[in-house]
């Protein structure tokens, strides 16, 4: 998800601006950045050969407001969503290349500054030439990518009776055939693409506030629903539930993805609970292998490169917050660099790409010895809770007070 609010107590980050220092990408290229952590939903750019000398450029500026909706990219065109501070929160469309607003859609939404500044937290999601979003009161849009012209749009709480949660509807909508699975209810909630239409929900219950997570075992399509208790596992066709885990922190904020690696579940989350490593073959239920409260994931799920994880470690403004490195199957902590704050991080290659709380761009390679970046810069101000996008050479990159700055290397 782009992460739930903070309760009381709770701190958050990332950040961007002036720099220097250059990026350089081999040919290998990724087409679209579609939707929250990438087509491949692991937040790892497929982009590698990433390189530092020079300096780096900025190929352009914008304004969005509040918010810490991440930056989506396809068919050239950029996507994010931002709250003017007042009643109104509005969904921009750039040209990915120079930045010239190509449309907005705006509506009228509160900026419901429950324990923190406010503004649009969702994430959109764009396929086949339109995109959709859910705003946090629960209001949901499909509109034409390309245009911005309106298709359809519904109402999770009036149209379908989901309860909102605490700090509102946050996870991005996930296509899936011709489905758009959406995290409300107890275990997720699938309307027909074509016209909104209710295609299967679950029992009412509150949702968490992660994008579900779509993957496969023995070539049968399945996916994760977080709700306040724990996550679900249901098959996306027709919602029949497979298993659920309980995993309930604190104010019931279940805010992460988990993460899939071959019969490996990792669910990290924060509020006082801390991380599972589960073992699932495809039948029954899912075995805990190991419960720890070693790497917490507040906001965003770790990365695994090369048998690793890597993420920002954090709970509630904690001391011992920053970017932590877990060997992945024993879980033992190799270190822990807390001079990133609670801040957010992505990949290329075995390259890591950080934005820290307090506002330095941080690029190094992702080893076991520690986090030793080769860039280091001063972007924009705190707070930034938004994870940095990769796509074809640039780096889209926005602050919780929407600034948005991409750079490119020239």
């Amino acid at each position: 998800m782009t992460s739930p609010i903070s309760p009381p107590a709770v701190g958050r980050p990332l950040a961007l601006l002036a720099l220097t220092g250059l990026l350089s990408l081999s040919p290998a290229r990724a087409g679209d950045w579609p939707a929250l952590r990438g087509p491949n939903q692991d937040g790892i750019s497929t982009e590698t050969g990433l390189k530092i000398s020079g300096e780096l450029a900025v190929a352009w500026k914008a304004q969005v407001g509040l918010g810490h909706s991440a930056i989506v990219v396809a068919n050239g065109k950029a996507y994010t969503l931002g709250h003017d501070g007042r009643e109104t929160e509005t969904l921009w469309c750039f040209d990915a290349g120079t930045g010239a607003v190509v449309w907005k859609y705006s509506h009228p939404h509160p900026l419901d500054d429950l324990y923190f500044p406010g503004g649009s937290t969702g994430t959109p999601t764009v396929e086949d030439g339109a995109i959709y979003f859910v705003a946090r009161r629960g209001q949901l849009f499909a509109l034409d990518a390309g245009s911005g012209q309106i298709k359809w749009q519904k109402h999770l709480t009036e149209d379908f009776d989901c309860p909102m949660p605490d700090w509102g509807f946050t996870g991005g909508p996930r296509p899936h055939g011709d489905l758009l699975l959406l995290n409300a209810n107890n275990a997720g909630l699938a309307l027909k693409k074509a016209d909104g239409s209710l295609a299967w929900t679950s029992k009412k219950g509150e949702a968490g506030y992660s994008t579900p997570r779509l993957f496969e075992k023995g070539g049968r399509p399945l996916a994760l629903f977080s709700n306040k208790d724990g996550y679900t596992c249901v098959d996306p066709a027709d919602g029949k539930e497979l298993w659920f885990f309980k995993h309930k922190t604190r104010y019931g904020v279940n805010a992460t993805e988990p993460l899939v690696a071959g019969d490996r579940l990792f669910i990290a989350t924060g509020y006082g609970k801390g991380s599972a490593l589960l073992e699932w073959s495809g039948a029954g239920e899912p075995k805990e292998l190991r419960a720890s409260r070693d790497f917490a994931a507040q906001m965003n799920p770790p990365l695994l490169i090369g048998g690793r994880l890597y993420g920002i470690h954090g709970d509630e403004g904690k001391d011992g917050t920053g970017l932590k490195c877990l060997d992945f199957e024993s879980g033992e902590t190799l270190w822990l660099d807390t001079s990133t704050g609670h801040g957010a991080v992505t990949a290329a290659g075995d390259r890591l790409i950080v934005l820290t709380e307090s506002g330095e761009l941080r690029v190094g390679p992702a080893t076991p010895e520690g986090f030793k970046p080769t860039l280091t810069r001063k972007v924009f101000g705190p707070k930034c809770w938004t994870v940095p996008v990769l796509l074809n050479g640039r780096l889209f990159l926005r602050n919780s007070a929407g600034e948005v700055v991409v750079l490119t290397a020239e």
